[in-house]
């Protein structure tokens, strides 16, 4: 074989050129940087915080894998839940204790292959599943959203920062009285859903108080006892 430097160089790389190597096996293959490029997507190797990524399958997950719920079909503007496994697809470790740190946040969920396909979200809660290694990942609040899933494709999951800083309160429990910790540090506006109407209600001050205790946290009153959500920004 002759010296690298005798041979050319390519001045137009293209994802179907190739690299010579060796497998885990010890075998010579050669390397598209198409195939390249996909390791790096699906399994993170490039060590990318806050990312994580499962290969979605119809069955109850594995190791990196993810079950999506959806309302009906299976678009992302459908998605209500992620039954994710808490390795991530080509990792070898649990990544529980990071993962519950999404409540309330908002995220993007994204084809790896295809970032056109997409889902903008609040995560409402993050479940642990008795008896096995997945989280239940319980969504709210579609922002954004095109596109489907489909079986066995790689979807990336990751904090979007790009609509501003918010909360969102669950209330399970019929209440007048709604006291909210939300540890935005500001004095966010308020809206209301209450279970019993599918309604977004903008104008609180019009049925209910909102006492504003600190920078961090609200109790909103209500003239009756209702269950729902408070959303926070």
């Amino acid at each position: 074989m002759a010296k690298i430097s005798n041979y050319s160089q390519d001045v137009d790389v293209t994802k179907n050129d190739r690299f010579l190597g060796s497998d885990s096996g010890g075998s010579t293959k050669t390397y598209s940087l198409e195939s390249i490029s996909d390791f790096f997507k699906t399994t993170n190797a490039a060590g990318i915080v806050g990312q994580y990524v499962w290969q979605y399958k119809t069955t109850t997950p594995t190791n990196g894998q993810v079950k999506p719920t959806f309302s009906s079909g299976s678009t992302f503007a459908n998605l209500a839940s992620l039954l994710v496994s808490e390795v991530i697809y080509g990792g070898s470790s649990s990544i529980e204790n990071i993962l519950i740190t999404l409540e309330n946040q908002d995220i993007i969920i994204v084809d790896t292959a295809n970032q056109n396909n997409f889902g903008i979200f609040t995560v409402d809660t993050i479940t642990a599943v008795g008896g096995s290694n997945n989280h239940t990942i319980t969504l709210t609040n579609k922002k954004s959203a095109n596109g489907s899933f489909v079986a066995d494709k790689y979807y990336s999951l990751m904090i979007f920062p790009g609509i501003g800083r918010t909360f969102t309160h669950h209330q399970n429990n019929a209440s007048t009285t709604w006291t909210i910790n939300h540890n935005l540090g500001k004095f966010p506006s308020v809206s209301l859903k209450f279970s019993s109407s599918d309604n977004v209600y903008t104008n609180v001050g019009a049925f209910a108080g909102v006492a504003y205790t600190d920078e961090n946290t609200i109790t909103i009153t209500l003239a009756a006892a209702e269950s729902g959500y408070a959303y926070l920004n």
